[in-house]
């Protein structure tokens, strides 16, 4: 009454007082109403799973099959469709659970994305595949290049499950918010003002303020996301950050190392990326980096990672609400900049503000696009996942030495 016809034909259905008795092992009573709820949802989305032309087309061609069998009287060749077995043989349980959790409050709307009630998911299908049956049934179909698929018993791995996947995502749809981008005129003002907190403070935050600097500019001149920037390698820094280093044409640049795990690629090893001393708009990105070696100095720290936060909190929270504040000052301030009706500690973040911003920047001021992709190159080449050899930071460096005219002419347009 509440689906298609046909839609028992494409998708595994079970009623849901059969799903009930599956779950629970007896017939429902009043306090089970929610519970009722969810499994006629989950049904629902099971089937729904499907396009209505392929149901429609499905039907037709079942219908058609019986009747022109009946013609020479040969028995339709179809499987039953059941019974089922008296258990949870589909995942039913999985998917009430992330009913459920749909219906608590989202950041953004009154209930929860798919993209956060999926992960109930992939937590069930990691645990199942480390457990002893998982790992039993657990067979892939390739030889030792070639991994084509996998053989197993998982719950949330059934058609069931697949078509419940689909149609709750189709049901709910995915609201997408992008970290909005960060302008070059709103960092100049950021800066500026940290340029005056810089020169008005003493020297146990004068540290911080340059740390804050540095990683303003880093990120945005570098194109970098914001959990990159915890990659940004402290010994490297102060190696490559206190030598005056010079094209061949003259021009000043400064070389900014990332030292870690990229793309799951086992090992560490250094990224290098050069970015010009001072922008055409007037970036200063080595001072701003000399600033944060001086302080690194002298709190007595070379080594690790070259932003870090203080009273032991989380370096992400804590530059991540630095930045944010320092930003709704501007709006308040400079409303031409930020306008009023931006929304600062939400529209903006910093996982893709800077990278965001610096990619406008960039084409807005008619920067190549060969000169942005070769920016953003590195993501290719460290998603490799070990097929390129890794090298010490000198044999990296020289390895990029013939590239800096054309890496540096990002941030120099910048």
């Amino acid at each position: 009454m509440s689906a298609r016809d046909g839609d028992h034909l494409v998708t595994p259905f079970q009623c849901d007082l059969c799903v009930f008795r599956n779950l629970i092992g007896r017939n429902p009573g009043a306090r089970d109403n929610l519970l009722m709820a969810c499994i006629r949802q989950a049904n629902l989305d099971a089937l729904w799973g499907r396009e209505a032309a392929t149901v429609s087309s499905t039907l037709r061609a079942a219908r058609e099959t019986v009747k022109l069998l009946n013609v020479v009287e040969v028995p339709p060749p179809f499987p039953a469709l059941g019974p089922h077995p008296v258990q949870d043989t589909s995942g039913v349980s999985i998917a009430i659970a992330m009913l459920l959790k749909s219906l608590q409050p989202g950041r953004y709307e009154s209930y929860q994305q798919y993209e956060t009630i999926r992960k109930l998911r992939a937590g069930f299908t990691n645990i199942f595949h480390s457990s002893l049956l998982g790992t039993g049934s657990l067979r892939s179909m390739g030889g030792d290049k070639v991994k084509m698929s996998f053989s197993n018993e998982c719950l949330t791995r059934s058609v069931w499950f697949e078509r419940f996947a689909r149609g709750c995502l189709s049901r709910m749809g995915q609201i997408v918010r992008q970290d909005r981008a960060l302008s070059l005129e709103v960092l100049h003002q950021l800066l500026e003002n940290l340029e005056q907190e810089w020169a008005s403070s003493d020297a146990a935050t004068r540290g911080q303020v340059a740390s804050l600097g540095a990683f303003c500019l880093i990120a945005f001149c570098g194109s970098f996301r914001g959990p990159e920037m915890f990659l940004v390698d402290l010994f490297g820094l102060h190696k490559y950050g206190r030598e005056d280093l010079k094209t061949s044409g003259g021009k000043t640049y400064v070389i900014v190392p990332l030292l870690g795990r990229f793309k799951n690629e086992l090992g560490d090893q250094y990224h290098l990326t050069p970015m010009v001393a001072e922008s055409s708009s007037e970036l200063k990105i080595r001072v701003w980096i000399r600033r944060l070696l001086d302080a690194s100095a002298a709190e007595g720290r070379t080594r690790g990672p070259a932003f870090v936060a203080p009273r032991k909190e989380h370096p992400y929270v804590w530059y991540e609400r630095e930045i944010l504040e320092r930003l709704h000052g501007i709006q308040q301030n400079w409303p031409d900049l930020i306008p009023e009706d931006v929304q600062v500690l939400e529209e903006y973040g910093l996982s893709r503000s800077f990278r965001r911003g610096a990619t406008s920047e960039a084409r807005a001021r008619g920067i190549d696009r060969d000169d942005i992709d070769l920016t953003n190159r590195w993501r290719t080449f460290e998603g490799a996942k070990g097929k390129r050899p890794r090298m010490a930071m000198r044999d990296h460096y020289s390895d990029i030495r013939l590239l800096i005219p054309a890496l540096i002419r990002f941030s120099e347009g910048l």
